[in-house]
């Protein structure tokens, strides 16, 4: 009977017959977006290193395509000459600033699920978003967009896959600051997504706010999340960040599938340069300071002499000669190719910071991807996330599958 009241309520959810099909067909897609990022978290799982060196690159890549999908052009290159100063920055400095405040909320985004109101204001610190006040201002038009958040939070199941959890909150939280902000939405989706995957429920260690000297480029990575809603709007052509709409949630949806996709190879690329550097310093005598070397740039991918030399406890001029050692073998690249405030990185971060990506239609901004009427958009919201719900949940017991509660 109530499997029976389940297959009801996902054909009214749908609408008519075409609109049913199209949700389960969202509905299936989705579910392969939550195999694809299953697969990579289990990639991180096994080699914890692996993951985090991955998470590093793509914190860089998703924050630059953060803003600009916001109209505001920047690229990964762009970053360099403002953390390693002595020189003219390019492109536009507030997105500059934007990306590097939001390359570090990425990194240690907290738990907006065990401490909601310290992970928002860390956010929306960050990404430039608004404060607490304004944003119960702006979202004061709307009757219904009070304690819509805490309300999507509080609604949240154990069984709930980590990507409809997050489109659930990041989808409450938009309505409730007014659309205001939607790089802190964006930035949400992965706190919540990778707070849904953490093994152990809670905020991270004591890394999770460490002081990066690079300004986010040598941080820790203290995050579990996986998909990258920015990225995947940028694949290929730039789309508008409007998961509120039966077409906005599509295009991420379809984004998702492709960056992930990429991303598995990539990831595996990560575990390769860990293999090697591990072994670069194996069969020489004593301790090897080269092993420590390889070990500080797997924590922190980004590092001058000068920094390596403090985490690893040696003298500067010990330091480039372990640098030189890296780059010799393959395993480090400069990146600033100047002769003071020279800076290292693995390869993966280096391809990143030197690629500039194509650049966002004009006035390609958040307001092009609103919904001309709010109200239908959350009713549309509401219906879509449902008829999801129901399908996963279907697919769940045809795998036979048990989820504790």
């Amino acid at each position: 009977m109530a499997a029976g009241q389940s297959d009801r309520r996902a054909i009214k959810g749908g609408g008519t017959g075409m609109a049913g099909r199209n949700s389960a067909a969202g509905a299936l897609d989705l579910l392969g977006i939550e195999v694809l990022a299953a697969r990579i978290e289990a990639f991180g799982r096994a080699d914890p290193d692996a993951g985090n060196l991955w998470r590093s690159e793509m914190a860089v890549a998703e924050a630059v395509a953060s803003v600009a999908l916001e109209g505001r052009r920047v690229s990964e290159a762009d970053l360099l000459p403002r953390v390693a100063g002595g020189g003219i920055s390019r492109g536009d400095p507030v997105a500059g600033e934007l990306a590097l405040g939001l390359i570090r909320a990425l990194k240690a985004p907290g738990d907006p699920i065990a401490r909601p109101a310290e992970t928002l204001a860390r956010l929306e610190r960050r990404a430039g978003g608004l404060a607490g006040a304004e944003r119960g201002a702006a979202a004061g038009e709307d009757s219904l967009a009070s304690g819509a958040f805490d309300a999507a939070l509080a609604a949240l199941r154990p069984q709930d896959p980590p990507i409809l959890a997050a489109l659930r909150v990041s989808g409450a939280y938009a309505r409730s600051s007014g659309r205001a902000n939607p790089m802190v939405e964006r930035a949400l989706f992965m706190a919540v997504e990778g707070a849904r995957r953490r093994a152990t429920p809670g905020p991270g260690g004591a890394v999770a706010f460490e002081e990066d000297p690079m300004r986010g480029l040598s941080g820790r990575v203290d995050a579990d999340w996986v998909a990258t809603p920015a990225l995947a709007l940028s694949v290929g052509r730039y789309r508008p960040w409007s998961p509120g709409t039966a077409g906005g949630l599509a295009d991420l949806i379809e984004g998702l599938g492709t960056v992930l996709g990429m991303e598995i190879g990539r990831i595996g690329r990560a575990r390769e340069w860990l293999r090697r550097a591990r072994a670069c310093g194996e069969g020489r005598h004593g301790r090897s300071r080269l092993g420590d070397a390889a070990q500080a740039f797997a924590s922190a991918p980004c590092l001058t002499s000068g920094l390596l030399a403090e985490r690893i406890g040696v003298t500067p001029r010990g330091a480039t000669n372990l640098i030189d050692a890296l780059v010799e073998q393959g395993l480090l690249r400069e990146i600033t190719r100047r002769r003071t405030a020279r800076i290292w990185s693995v390869p993966g971060l280096a391809e990143r910071l030197a690629v500039r990506p194509r650049r966002p239609a004009p006035g390609l901004g958040a307001a092009q991807g609103r919904e001309a009427d709010p109200r239908a958009g959350r009713e549309a919201m509401t219906r879509a996330l449902a008829d999801m719900d129901t399908a996963l949940g279907r697919a769940d017991a045809l795998l036979g599958r048990r989820r504790g509660g």
